[in-house]
């Protein structure tokens, strides 16, 4: 099937013949993010638990209680999505705010009709300029959002501008094994997945299957790490579930040098 671009390059709107591969672009990537979550959000959540075996929510509440205790943190929950983290985020803080942020309209009205919490909030923003005063934030989360990141370096500066000095960070998503076998193996499991649950609930494929293709683009664990201790921050640990495939990582903004 042929797909035709706009007249401002960005694929036409037809059928969801998305080719992530074709979107290594900053802004590319990030119209098709928006295309994408838009047209999967109403499933969004049975599609998480299904992918996952129904680990889901359990790995979300993980992240969530490995963040350390505050009496009232300024949270930011990026790519916030239909609001699992930043929900959990306001029962552990019942003190504290939190701010989910997305750039999905469709994510964030799911998101706030299921919101019981006086202290979150949502808002449509993108998580590499997120309009947030310097040094502002106590706590970054996120879920599946440094792979979806229209540009990792970008979102990496833009958390540690946003953080206060000894602020963390900490997210969720698919790990990239080092390795090209390890890689391999991993691609074609994630695609075949995909590929099954696209077609079930939306006669596509390649709907969920970008799954596979976006890591093929994004840093295996140790790249990761090494982007993330390069854009001025200290890994502290982490956790991988699912025979490795994901994997939780937290970090900390470091002090100035000199």
């Amino acid at each position: 099937m042929e797909e035709k671009d706009t007249a401002d390059g960005h694929p036409a709107q037809g059928r969801f013949a998305l080719r992530f591969q074709e979107h290594r672009e900053p802004e590319k990537k990030r119209f098709y993010n928006e295309r994408l979550f838009t047209a999967v959000a109403p499933r969004y959540d049975f599609v998480t638990r299904a992918l996952s075996l129904g680990r889901d929510a359990a790995w979300k509440r993980r992240l969530v209680e490995s963040l350390p205790s505050h009496a009232a943190p300024f949270c930011v929950d990026l790519a916030c999505g239909t609001g699992d983290v930043s929900l959990l985020l306001a029962e552990k803080y019942p003190r504290g705010t939190i701010l989910g942020l997305d750039l999905t309209r469709g994510m964030l009205d799911i998101a706030e009709r299921r919101s019981r919490f006086a202290h979150v909030r949502f808002e449509q923003r993108d998580m590499g300029a997120t309009g947030l005063d310097d040094s502002s934030v106590d706590i970054v989360t996120g879920s599946y959002a440094l792979r979806n990141a229209p540009s990792l370096g970008l979102v990496l500066t833009e958390i540690r501008r946003v953080l206060r000095r000894g602020g963390v960070a900490a997210f969720l998503d698919f790990s990239r094994p080092p390795g090209k076998a390890a890689q391999l193996m991993e691609y074609w499991l994630l695609k075949a997945w995909g590929s099954f649950w696209g077609l079930a609930l939306h006669g596509n494929a390649e709907v969920y299957a970008y799954i596979a293709e976006s890591l093929r683009e994004f840093p295996d664990r140790i790249g990761l790490r090494r982007s993330i201790r390069e854009a001025g921050f200290e890994v502290l640990g982490s956790r991988r579930f699912y025979l490795g495939v994901m994997e939780t990582l937290m970090f900390r903004k470091s002090s100035p040098v000199g």
